[in-house]
């Protein structure tokens, strides 16, 4: 399959362009298991599998190796709340009134419910009317004052979640730290595959990690201390060592979940998806001043963005026998609104109930191997303010149709128009010369805004401003 971008681009994967084999096919006896492994603020260029050359990440560049590597998959929102109802209902999350992330300042004043309605159908609901065991391990963050429900309430049968009302993570004799939560919910994810190895199972492990804050041990940063300079050593390590080791945790908790996936005899009935919630944290943070490396490889934006490096993130999935091994996909675009059905459809689930009313789209061919253009546009709004350089700082709503990506504010002030296929860096605006394609796309923007997002109206009001403050003459 040609790749369509620039050869800007193509530095990102020079290193693994080689690995491409066809696709070999085998059937399952029992129904698949699927994993769904989703980190906290993972950067598209945070794996060797998609072109980094600092973190060593064996495990997950091993499933890519495996299986297939989606260059264009995206969240439908730069922060964390938002992006994982949208993973769990099919849904854009504005519509069902999570914009910001849950329980802090911003999240109470600005969200327009306080926690995912528990009546709305999720993918744990069909996989678990479909027979399957579903848990849930690690970050939940989708409701956790004391009234809010508990995942039992989505369709979940067993859990051990932060943020949130249900059980917990540890168990006795554990202590949960800043450098130790991908192990722990390793450590559940093994318990979990070994209780219900004779039947199937949904299981999600939200990773914690790279979240901020990050503290990894000693041991943790050794291998990458050399990002560290000698002269500072005594004194602490730099972002980039405390990063770097924090990744390559993550990296070993998900080689002690396949590793018991095989030691039960189920690597080929299982569905593996590797993914994060938006894009990588920056260093402009008091959670992230230590520790802000992350990389959205060759995009413009940050968490907490609606450019590129916001909300496109890394995508692996795994199937042995069903998804080709050694694949790459960077022209289908794939989002998380699509994965209740998607995985609907791989597993043989019926999601008729979600189908009614989902934002996404089957897209379970692509993930197959069979590369094509999606039927549905994608929308976002994200209403608050992003951190790091100006250059990151998006517009509020934006709308993607094929190669075309529209960013703008609702009252049409920074009107940005972009080609991704020739642009995937978005720094050249096309808006003056398309403007009958702006016109087009922003009356359906604005629409979608105003009569499909709750609250469209209720927003800070430094939403989608650049926010730098230009000098002016200093009085006398």
């Amino acid at each position: 399959m040609p790749l369509k971008y620039p050869s800007a681009l193509l530095f990102t994967l020079c290193l693994v362009s080689s690995l491409y084999t066809l696709p070999v096919s085998a059937s399952t006896a029992r129904a698949p298991n699927v994993v769904f492994i989703f980190c906290d603020d993972l950067g598209w260029g945070d794996l060797g599998s998609f072109g980094n050359v600092e973190i060593a990440t064996p495990h997950i560049d091993g499933l890519a190796r495996e299986g297939a590597r989606i260059g264009r998959f995206y969240v439908n929102s730069p922060v964390c709340s938002p992006s994982r109802a949208a993973l769990l209902t099919g849904r854009f999350p504005g519509e069902v009134g999570i914009h910001y992330a849950i329980g802090g300042p911003a999240g109470d004043q600005y969200n327009s419910v306080p926690w995912l309605d528990p009546d709305l159908p999720t993918v744990y609901d069909a996989f678990k009317d479909a027979g399957y065991v579903t848990g849930h391990y690690g970050k939940w963050h989708i409701g956790h004052s004391k009234d809010a429900p508990a995942p039992s309430e989505y369709g979940l049968e067993v859990s051990g979640t932060s943020h949130s009302t249900g059980p917990g993570l540890v168990r006795a004799g554990e202590q949960l730290t800043n450098s130790n939560k991908s192990e722990i919910i390793a450590n559940r994810a093994v318990e979990f595959i070994e209780a219900h190895a004779d039947q199937p199972f949904f299981l999600s492990l939200w990773i914690m990690d790279p979240h901020s804050v990050l503290d990894p041990t000693a041991e943790q940063m050794e291998p990458y201390l050399k990002h560290t300079h000698p002269q500072v050593m005594d004194s602490y390590r730099s972002s980039l060592t405390v990063y770097y080791a924090i990744i390559s945790a993550i990296d070993t908790a998900v080689g002690r979940v396949v590793a018991a996936l095989e030691a039960q005899g189920l690597s080929e009935d299982t569905i593996i998806v590797f993914t994060s919630d938006n894009g990588p944290s920056p260093l402009w943070s008091s959670g992230t001043g230590h520790a802000g490396a992350g990389s959205a490889g060759p995009y413009r934006g940050v968490k907490g963005s609606l450019y590129e490096g916001g909300v496109r993130v890394p995508f692996i999935v795994s199937w042995p026998g069903k998804v080709p091994s050694h694949y790459l996909d960077m022209d289908s675009t794939v989002s998380a609104v699509d994965m209740p059905l998607t995985l609907a459809k791989m597993a043989g689930v019926d999601a008729s109930a979600l189908e009614l009313v989902v934002d996404g789209e089957d897209r379970s061919t692509v993930l197959l191997g069979e590369s094509s253009a999606r039927e549905k546009s994608l929308y976002w709004d994200y209403r608050f303010g992003s951190w790091g350089r100006t250059f990151q700082k998006s517009p509020r709503l934006a709308l993607m149709e094929g190669d075309w990506k529209l960013l703008m504010n609702p009252d049409n002030s920074r009107v940005e128009l972009f080609n991704l296929s020739q642009d995937p860096m978005e720094t050249s605006n096309r808006a003056d010369v398309e403007v009958d394609r702006v016109a087009e796309m922003a009356t359906r923007l604005q629409t979608w805004a105003n009569e499909e997002l709750m609250d469209p109206n209720l927003a800070p009001p430094w939403s989608g401003q650049i926010g730098w403050r230009v000098p002016v003459t200093i009085k006398p």
